[in-house]
């Protein structure tokens, strides 16, 4: 089958590479020049564990094009998948500006019976908006299915190839288009799930919203636990050994982010509120994770004798999670931002992502070849991504480096008692 993909972002550039890999001719289109010509010599521009090495192979192979021409591969395709951004506005609506414009732009050069896919996270009943711009565009046969995406970062190939479920939506569920679209995903795993397009659609708000809920009620019972005594962990090992429950999710930290969960959620709100009903549990979802940044800072301060001012602080992990060096909504990225208008010094350490980083603090902090450089003459050497690499150092040697032993850990990754008994001035989150 013929396959375009408007969008090389996470979900576009990995779902064309493993299209092509299973021997579909794919044509990945982006209105970014520069991009295009560095993913025709096989550049990824993000990382992504796994991505390069198949875009590379897909690439040699022929079947994986890339390209920002748009009329020399939507008229020659059976599907044309959207998958461009929709980041949140300031009020936590959806901007819907990139959506609109290749929705135009395909429709413009729409030929034969063609199949639109929407992957991109898009408001319920968007549908009706994009088949008017398509309609005021092309006098041509499309339908529009949603097929939401699934996949996390760091773990984006793996989740493509074997995801829980494949979700289609379409007005017509037992249409040719779906049918299509079954056979386009027949080499994956994973449960099917048809049904009407709003139903799709809300599936990909729903399950976003119910992971960051887990998230901060984890927290949430973690600030409770810390005011009675209890240990968090533990709590929580508790709880989700329920099967009704389950412990994904239910790990207390320096809360949620990245291009999903953070913007989802207000989206959410912000669609449930256009539709008449107030999601008052997803706002305070939303505060309590805004408040576990605020509440890990107060806790540095504390342990510093009440202020920050003038004190280095070691910042290990950028990312918002580990194995991305994607750092949009990332716990590290605000905590800074905090601690700089406070007046401390900051000096940070990520594997992948402080090129992204530096262009967000070009001058204002400092950057560690590693984890033992980041600690030296720290006050203070702040855990907040969990990358591997942080687990097993060296805490001897990191004692010698620092100018007082202090470790913030914002991911609860150490062994307290052990810690402590090294001579640390140590914190977790709950614990």
């Amino acid at each position: 089958m013929t396959i375009s993909i408007v969008g090389t972002g996470y979900v576009g550039l990995v779902t064309g590479a493993v299209y092509a890999d299973f021997g579909h001719k794919v044509f990945c289109i982006d209105i970014n020049a520069q991009k295009i010509k560095d993913l025709k010599k096989g550049k990824v521009p993000f990382f992504e564990p796994g991505l390069e090495e198949l875009v590379k192979r897909s690439l040699e192979s022929k079947r994986l094009k890339f390209t920002s021409d748009f009329e020399s591969s939507v008229p020659n395709s059976r599907v044309v998948f959207v998958c461009v951004g929709t980041p949140p506005l300031e009020d936590g609506s959806v901007d819907l500006r990139q959506l609109y414009s290749a929705t135009e732009a395909v429709a413009r050069h729409l030929k034969g019976q063609t199949i639109i896919a929407i992957k991109s996270t898009v408001p319920i009943g968007i549908e009706v908006e994009l088949e008017k711009i398509i309609h005021k565009n092309s006098k041509n046969h499309f339908e529009i299915v949603a097929v939401p995406e699934f996949l996390r970062e760091g773990t984006a190939l793996e989740d493509t190839l074997h995801p829980d479920r494949i979700v289609i939506g379409a007005r017509n569920p037992g249409g040719k288009s779906v049918d299509v679209m079954l056979d386009l995903h027949k080499h994956f795993s994973g449960e099917r799930i048809i049904c009407d397009l709003r139903s799709a659609q809300l599936v990909k708000y729903a399950a976003n919203s119910l992971l960051a809920t887990k998230v901060s009620f984890a927290n949430a019972v973690a600030s409770l636990s810390e005011k009675i005594g209890a240990d968090a962990e533990k709590v929580l090992h508790g709880v989700g050994l329920d099967r009704r429950i389950g412990r994904a999710f239910l790990y207390p930290g320096v809360g949620y982010g990245g291009s999903c969960l953070p913007k989802d959620v207000l989206a959410f709100v912000d669609v449930a509120a256009k539709f008449g009903y107030d999601f008052g549990l997803l706002k305070e979802v939303d505060r309590v994770n805004q408040e576990q940044i605020e509440n890990f800072v107060k806790k540095i301060r504390q342990a510093l004798g009440g202020t920050v001012e003038g004190k280095m602080i070691g910042i290990l992990g950028l990312s918002f999670k580990p194995d991305t060096d994607d750092i949009r909504e990332a716990p590290a990225i605000k905590i800074i931002n905090i601690l700089l208008k406070q007046k401390a010094e900051i000096v940070a350490y990520d594997p992948v992502s402080i090129p992204s980083v530096k262009k967000v603090f070009p001058n204002q902090m400092k950057f560690a070849a590693d984890p033992y450089e980041t600690a030296k003459d720290a006050d203070c050497l702040a855990v907040v991504t969990e990358w591997n690499e942080f687990r097993d150092l060296d805490f001897f040697k990191i004692k010698k480096l620092m100018r007082s032993p202090v470790i913030a850990d914002g991911r609860n990754i150490y062994n307290a008692e052990k810690i402590k008994g090294m001579g640390f001035v140590y914190f977790g989150v709950g614990r």
